[in-house]
């Protein structure tokens, strides 16, 4: 998976990008689909506002994107918080998928052939 990350008004460590992609590739479990991650972080400069560290990640899949967004008190909180909500979005789409493919074996399985019963006298 390929992982951008960007940040305004802060500075990314090593460590966090690190731990972005820790975090991203514990996503793999609900499948390969995923291609792109794009990660972007903003510090908010209200002296007001307690959760100053905003995450926003939206990834790329096969035919379809996720998008989550958390704010925290710091980025390692907040990156927590948007694979949470991912981690959420991902296995409802893997459910409906799954299930859509096992409709679809129902419906496509031959019937069982009824057995006539013989008339023991």
């Amino acid at each position: 998976m390929d992982v951008t990350v960007s940040a305004r008004h802060i500075e990314i460590s090593p460590a966090l990008r690190a731990a972005v992609e820790e975090k991203l590739g514990r996503l793999r479990r609900f499948g390969d689909g995923f291609e792109r991650a794009e990660v972007h972080f903003v510090e908010e400069r209200n002296p007001r506002i307690a959760a100053k560290e905003l995450c926003e990640v939206t990834l790329q899949r096969r035919g379809r994107s996720l998008h989550a967004r958390a704010v925290a008190a710091d980025p390692f909180a907040a990156i927590d918080a948007a694979v949470a909500k991912l981690e959420h979005q991902a296995h409802s789409v893997k459910t409906r998928l799954t299930a859509r493919g096992e409709r679809a074996r129902r419906t496509l399985a031959v019937p069982p052939v009824p057995t006539l019963a013989v008339d023991e006298a």
